[in-house]
């Protein structure tokens, strides 16, 4: 019974630091990677995650078991395209080696959770985690840190969260200090990190990168973009200047911090609503320019996101009327609100549906 020992590296060090390619199969070859990688960087971890596969290997080299091993590679964009990597070599070494079970070998969880992919193909043995002996000083705990400032990856994992929660506990913080409201400073910093960890959680990361590269790469979008940034900074002038002269009768004093709040919202939320349609514009002529052909799925976005500002601005109205600060003449203003955006809903869906129908504009909208 042939047993591999199939060491991870799920973000790719070997190939980016040392250029070898993967799957690297067979003792002296995986030897050969592991020094390769170690003379690039001596405090690459992966360097001892492939020495302790060879390890491995050797102890049942001398039990007289029928034993292989290898290491594979994912990418440096750790995910998707990094497992995908990962499932695609498996395949190439299970076919060469043909083993029946495999240990796995990783420096890290995030290494393990290739874990799945490599059960759905052979039965798994066992996991070994290699785990790099530390000096355990105030210096050396200094040196890791500023180490890991140097990692991309740690960057986006642990210091970007950090950093969120920071930023926004401040910056709410002053506009509590400003407004002289109530301090929501922990309450958001929450609610920033549920949502990022939400992103994560669902790789809602990958669309945003690629709408992010888009982008960068779409020239004729720029002065789309650059309106879209003068009416945000309009729009938080303005909601600046508004909550200033907000005013309520005496009676009401309490609640004039949520009527500040609900003014402010309402007019960033139509400023969101105007610079997504010049966003989405600019991405309808980039297309356009490119394929000569009118991405016609512009409109049921327009439709789509005017409904939801309508129906929003509907929402903070009744909020409005039913924490009192606006008596039933509001009452006509939700309805209103409330019927343009049912209105705005169904010209999208049906315009939408048409669209679909006739197969017009291009299919690569998001691409």
């Amino acid at each position: 019974m042939k047993l591999l020992i199939l060491c991870v590296d799920r973000d790719d060090d070997l190939g980016n630091k040392t250029g070898m390619k993967t799957p690297v199969i067979g003792r002296e070859d995986c030897l050969k990677a592991a020094m390769a990688l170690g003379l690039s960087d001596p405090e690459e971890s992966d360097t001892n995650s492939i020495l302790s596969g060879i390890s491995i290997y050797d102890e049942y080299i001398d039990k007289g078991v029928e034993v292989e091993v290898a290491v594979i590679c994912g990418d440096r964009d750790v995910g998707i395209r990094s497992d995908q990597a990962l499932a695609g070599q498996i395949d190439v070494v299970l076919s060469k080696v043909e083993p029946k079970s495999a240990i796995l070998v990783s420096d890290g969880a995030e290494d393990e959770f290739i874990y799945p992919i490599l059960a759905s193909r052979i039965e798994i043995d066992g996991i070994k985690r290699v785990v790099v002996k530390q000096t355990r000083n105030i210096e050396s705990i200094y040196y890791l840190f500023a180490r890991s400032m140097q990692d991309e990856r740690v960057r986006r994992k642990f210091i970007l969260p950090i950093a969120l929660a920071l930023i926004v506990f401040s910056t709410f913080s002053l506009i509590a200090t400003l407004f002289n409201v109530q301090n929501i400073s922990w309450a958001v910093v929450f609610l920033t990190l549920g949502i990022y960890i939400i992103v994560k959680a669902y790789n809602l990361d990958e669309p945003i990168k690629a709408m992010s590269q888009d982008a960068k790469s779409a020239i004729s979008t720029i002065p789309f973009v650059l309106l879209a940034g003068i009416a945000i900074v309009a729009g938080i002038l303005t909601g600046w200047n508004a909550v200033q002269n907000a005013q309520l009768p005496v009676e009401k004093e309490n609640l004039l911090p949520l009527h500040q709040m609900l003014t402010l919202l309402g007019i960033l939320l139509w400023t969101g609503v105007f610079a997504i349609i010049l966003l989405g514009m600019g991405r309808a002529l980039q297309i356009y320019s490119k394929q000569n052909d009118f991405p016609w799925v512009f409109f049921p976005l327009v439709f789509s996101v005017l409904a939801f500002g309508s129906f929003m601005y509907g929402a903070m109205d009744l909020t409005s009327f039913l924490m009192k600060i606006k008596g039933t003449e509001v009452v006509d203003d939700i309805a209103v609100f409330w019927g343009i955006g049912l209105f705005f809903m169904v010209l999208g869906y049906f315009s939408f549906s048409g669209i679909r129908e006739h197969k017009k504009g291009p299919a690569d909208w998001h691409q």
